[in-house]
């Protein structure tokens, strides 16, 4: 399911941006990341509804941290990805702000509603800017509309990706929640490492696929993407419909992880060359050090 239905992601988005003369990164920052953020949306809110609220903001934590540690890692070691710092700087530093604003919002164990409202009010503000902006809203290849891309089955193959995405990473996190808690494992623990890996499935499969089908901007879009959709979608509906409880300590540890990888974005997109496969292991290596940390 998860192959496939990053398949069918990538491919769709790719002719998505053709159709509209849409740059592909912009894709990957809005369709495509929307549509790999939705296990992550469905699996806080049936945690925060059953009580297990811990669970949802350690998954957002969890995911941001294994899309750049692990999915920008593994997607470089397939074939070194092309990130163009000139297409994407104003997307990192909106992202470092939201993080802020996040660790803010937490500080005082908890999320309450108006601030999801604040929160998910941005990722409106986010995606319209992300769509009309004149420096990179247009395909540089093309330059124009392409009409003779069908459009329908471009559609079909996003949503059928999206669907399959879901069930597979569902499938995924059932079973693993299942064992952890088999385990004793600590919610909050559960939600940092296998929530977050379960639902981070889909952005490791489709930025992978992306990288063996060399649509770098689709892969780099849909990692940074995801990040802004986490906190800003996910964390903004799900603590408006119910608020979030934070635990304080992760302030500490975890969110500061998640900004410093956030940061590493920035010296990794100002490198003139494709991202090398010795950064794409340390990428690696720094995510099993936090994997090991959590245990």
């Amino acid at each position: 399911m998860l192959f496939y239905g990053a398949n069918w992601i990538v491919k769709g988005g790719s002719q998505l941006a053709k159709y509209f003369g849409l740059s592909a990164m912009v894709i990957g920052l809005t369709v495509v990341a929307f549509g790999t953020s939705l296990p992550e949306l469905v699996v806080s809110l049936a945690a925060a509804l059953e009580g297990s609220s811990t669970i949802a903001v350690g998954n957002v934590v969890g995911s941001n941290i294994a899309n750049v540690g692990l999915v920008l890692g593994l997607s470089s070691l397939v074939f070194p990805l092309t990130m163009k710092f000139a297409q994407v700087k104003i997307d990192l530093v909106i992202y470092i702000i939201v993080c802020l604003l996040f660790t803010y919002f937490c500080a005082d164990g908890e999320i309450i509603r108006q601030e999801g409202l604040i929160l998910f009010s941005c990722i409106i503000a986010y995606t319209w800017f992300a769509i009309t902006h004149p420096a990179k809203n247009r395909d540089h290849e093309n330059g124009q509309m392409n009409p003779n891309v069908p459009l329908s089955k471009s559609l079909l193959l996003i949503m059928f990706g999206i669907l399959s995405l879901s069930f597979g990473a569902n499938i995924f996190i059932t079973g693993a929640i299942d064992i952890a808690r088999y385990f004793g494992i600590s919610e909050v623990v559960i939600g940092m490492t296998i929530v977050a890996l379960g639902t981070s499935l889909p952005e490791l499969a489709t930025s992978v696929i992306a990288s063996f089908r060399k649509e770098s901007a689709i892969s780099i879009g849909n990692i940074i993407g995801s990040n802004l959709f986490n906190l800003l979608s996910v964390i903004g509906l799900v603590s408006m419909i119910s608020p979030l409880e934070s635990p304080v300590e992760i302030i500490h540890f975890e969110i500061p992880y998640m900004i410093v990888y956030g940061l590493i974005l920035i010296p990794i997109g100002l490198m003139p060359q494709p991202i090398h496969r010795g950064t794409a292991l340390l990428l690696l290596l720094g995510y099993g050090v936090f994997i090991s940390q959590m245990f």
